[in-house]
């Protein structure tokens, strides 16, 4: 091997890189007392609404889109539960133009006739509708209701008038539009996900500092990353559902906790397996998919599910819970399994490294991720490669420039790594 520097100039050790999240706001808690809720609620419903132009169907002539989502109103598990979902469906588009003194818009009036409609039963039917229907974005986390004799009635209020609603649809549809058209033709189920996935990332920042709807309603919801190009957990997973339903993949959320505060993401279904996908973890100045299709006994190393709604006691209102929660036990469309070049042995993966290096060369990649045999103790691997004779990666890269010869060059004097040990991978930062 030719004398050659052999130097790392930045190491970023880390079994993951995750981005804080505190602010996720995952939950649709009533925020008043049930009896001054009561006294707010005219059961006449004599509000003036304006019926607000439905979302309209926005896909892509290379994917068929499943006809919706019903993960949340197929887990409901009272008839009157699946009523109120119905009718917020209804009430949602009658939206008034005049606010009330909080400056929220009444939307149309849902009333149930069922004695035992309770709290709780109100909660999961909104959350379940929210969650079906990401594209009803305009839906405040705050209700009223008020209770008399057999029936209940629930306030439900928009966060904007009507007008200003139908603005947004329009925005939203547009920008659904240009994503959906700038679909490569043919992608199939993983590399589809993945584009929806570095699109959401490319387009959307996390809004750091945003706690609460008050200090940013949007953020959480997918017009606000999609449209406004920024956005909290809450935000990222209702743009990956949506676009990931339209373009016919199954995918839903995951409701928990990450770094002590309440968090969302999502679950994907790829190849007829379900995986977790962690959007918002995953966007970062160094985000290389860590996050990306994960196993329960790989997600829970950081993150917190928090469990079925049915498996929580029925007195219990509970302010984090699921709807729909699919066991991930597979990781065959991880993507370190997927497109790391995969190291058995240093010398018998020479010509593999070498030739995956030159096309990573070719396309001007900017990141190459090596993957190493189980059997490979990871910090042993790391140092071989790196750190000490033979310097294996400094060979490779040099055989690899002699392939190249000269049409393209990768620096070989100062490389920048991140290992991810939870999967035995490092990435490698390619410069030229």
């Amino acid at each position: 091997m030719n004398k050659k520097i052999k130097r790392l100039g930045i190491i970023f050790a880390a079994a993951f890189f995750m981005l804080g999240t505190s602010g996720c706001f995952v939950t649709d808690i009533v925020e008043d007392v049930q009896g001054r809720l009561f006294e707010k609620t005219r059961f006449k419903d004599d509000t003036n609404y304006t019926v607000v132009e439905s979302t309209k169907s926005v896909s892509s002539s290379s994917y068929e889109s499943l006809p919706e989502i019903t993960h949340g109103y197929d887990s409901l598990y009272k008839e009157s539960q699946k009523e109120c979902y119905k009718l917020i469906g209804q009430a949602a588009f009658r939206i008034s133009e005049t606010p009330e003194d909080d400056g929220l818009y009444p939307i149309g009036k849902v009333t149930i006739s069922d004695k035992g409609f309770s709290d709780r039963d109100m909660d999961v039917s909104i959350k379940a509708f929210t969650m079906d229907h990401p594209e009803v974005f305009w839906i405040s986390n705050r209700y009223t209701y008020g209770a008399a004799g057999n029936q209940s009635v629930i306030q439900l209020y928009s966060y904007v008038s009507a007008s200003e609603c139908e603005k947004r649809i329009s925005d939203l549809n547009d920008k659904i539009y240009t994503i959906m058209s700038g679909i490569p033709d043919g992608l199939k189920e993983y590399h589809l996900e993945k584009y929806i996935h570095n699109t959401v990332l490319d387009g959307c920042t996390y809004a750091k500092g945003v706690q609460t709807a008050e200090d940013g309603w949007e953020e959480f919801t997918v017009y606000g990353a999609l449209v406004k190009g920024s956005a909290v957990c809450e935000g990222y997973a209702h743009a990956m559902c949506m676009l990931l339903n339209k373009v016919g993949i199954d995918c839903y959320y995951a409701n928990g906790y990450g770094e002590n505060a309440p968090h969302m993401w999502n679950t994907v279904k790829i190849y007829g397996e379900w995986y977790h996908l962690d959007a918002t973890w995953d966007d970062n100045e160094n985000a290389y998919y860590n996050f990306f299709n994960l196993s329960d006994s790989r997600i829970v190393t950081d993150h917190v599910i928090e469990p079925l709604i049915t498996d929580i006691d029925e007195a219990s209102l509970p302010s984090v819970y699921n709807l729909f929660l699919p066991e991930c036990t597979s990781e065959t469309a991880n993507f370190y399994v997927i497109e790391s070049t995969f190291i058995s042995d240093f010398e018998e993966s020479r010509s593999v490294m070498v030739n995956d290096l030159v096309k990573a060369a070719q396309n001007g990649d900017e990141m190459f991720t090596v993957r190493f045999d189980d059997h490979m103790a990871f910090n042993d691997a790391i140092d071989v490669m790196f750190n000490k004779e033979p310097y294996y990666m400094f060979d490779y890269i040099s055989d690899a420039n002699d392939a190249l010869g000269g049409s393209v060059k990768i620096n070989n004097e100062n490389l920048a790594i991140i290992m991810i040990e939870n999967f035995n991978a490092v990435v490698v930062k390619l410069e030229y």
